[in-house]
C-alpha cells in the first residue's frame, strides 16, 4: 500500500533530475517496495510523465544517425557530380594531360631503359595494332547484378582488350551516361587508357545548355578500381581481372 510519504519522497526524487527507472530501482532494492505499489504510486504521481514516456517518439541509435548521415552525405555528392559532369569532365581531361607531360619525358624514358638494361628483366613483347578491335553493343551493365556482366560477350571483349592494352571499341546502351566506351593505347608512351564519351548523335545537355555529344573523359586503365559499397565508407581496392566482364564494368564506372 503506498503512502503520503512515498509519494513525496518520488515527487522530489523526480525534481532533483533522476529518472523513474533509477528511483523504482532505488526503492525496490533498497526500500522494499513491491513493484504494484511503486507503478501505482508514479501513476498517481506523474500521470503526464507516464503518458509521455509511452507515447513517445523512439530515439534512434548513434550507430544508425551515423548510417543515415553518410548516405546522405554519399547520396548529395553524387547528384553533384552528375549535375556538373561537363565541366568535371573538362577538368578531369585537363589534368590528366598535364599529369602525362610532368611524368612521361625524355629523361624519364632513359632512366626506365637504363633500369630495364641492369636488371635484364625479360617482358613478354604484345604487339602493337593500329586496328580497332569493334567489340559490338549491349546494354550498360550493373555492378550489383551480375547477370547483366557475366558471360556478356561485349564486355568480355572490352576487358581482355583492357588487359591486353589493344585497341577496342564497343557501344553500351545507357540514357545518361556516356555510351561508347574505347581502350587506347598510346603510340609514344605505351601507356593503356580508356576513353568514355557520348554519341555524335547525343540529344543530352549539360546545365549551361550545352550539348554532351562528343563530350569525353580519358583516363589510364592502370588507376581504375573497385568499390565496396557495402561498407561504410565505401572501400576501394583491386579490380577484378579474373572475370572480365565485370573488370570492363569496373573501367565503366
Amino acid at each position: 500500500m503506498i503512502t503520503p510519504e512515498l509519494m513525496e519522497y518520488i515527487k522530489g526524487e523526480l525534481v532533483k533530475g533522476r529518472t523513474r527507472e533509477d528511483v523504482r530501482l532505488s526503492l525496490a532494492k533498497d526500500g522494499g517496495w513491491s513493484e504494484i505499489d511503486l507503478s501505482e504510486a508514479f501513476r498517481t504521481v506523474s500521470p503526464a510523465q507516464n503518458i509521455a514516456q509511452n507515447s513517445g517518439p523512439s530515439k534512434i541509435s548513434p550507430k544508425l544517425m551515423k548510417i543515415i548521415l553518410a548516405v546522405v552525405i554519399l547520396a548529395g555528392i553524387g547528384f553533384a557530380v552528375w549535375f556538373y559532369r561537363a565541366p568535371l569532365i573538362k577538368f578531369w581531361n585537363a589534368g590528366i594531360d598535364k599529369i602525362s607531360s610532368y611524368f612521361v619525358s625524355d629523361e624519364s624514358v632513359e632512366t626506365v631503359d637504363t633500369l630495364a638494361q641492369d636488371v635484364q628483366v625479360i617482358m613478354p613483347v604484345v604487339p602493337v595494332s593500329n586496328v580497332v578491335k569493334d567489340c559490338g553493343a549491349t546494354d550498360s551493365p550493373d555492378l550489383k547484378n551480375k547477370s547483366t556482366y557475366e558471360n556478356n560477350a561485349v564486355l568480355n571483349c572490352l576487358g581482355n582488350s583492357a588487359i591486353l592494352c589493344q585497341p577496342a571499341k564497343a557501344t553500351l546502351s545507357n540514357s545518361l551516361f556516356p555510351n561508347t566506351f574505347q581502350i587506347i593505347r598510346d603510340q609514344n608512351t605505351g601507356a593503356c587508357n580508356f576513353v568514355l564519351s557520348y554519341s555524335a548523335d547525343s540529344t543530352l545537355v549539360d546545365i549551361t545548355g550545352q550539348k554532351l555529344a562528343l563530350q569525353y573523359i580519358s583516363c589510364p586503365v592502370s588507376i581504375v578500381k573497385s568499390v565496396n559499397e557495402t561498407k561504410i565508407p565505401p572501400i576501394f581496392g583491386s579490380p577484378s581481372i579474373d572475370n572480365l566482364g565485370k573488370y570492363a564494368s569496373q573501367i565503366y564506372f
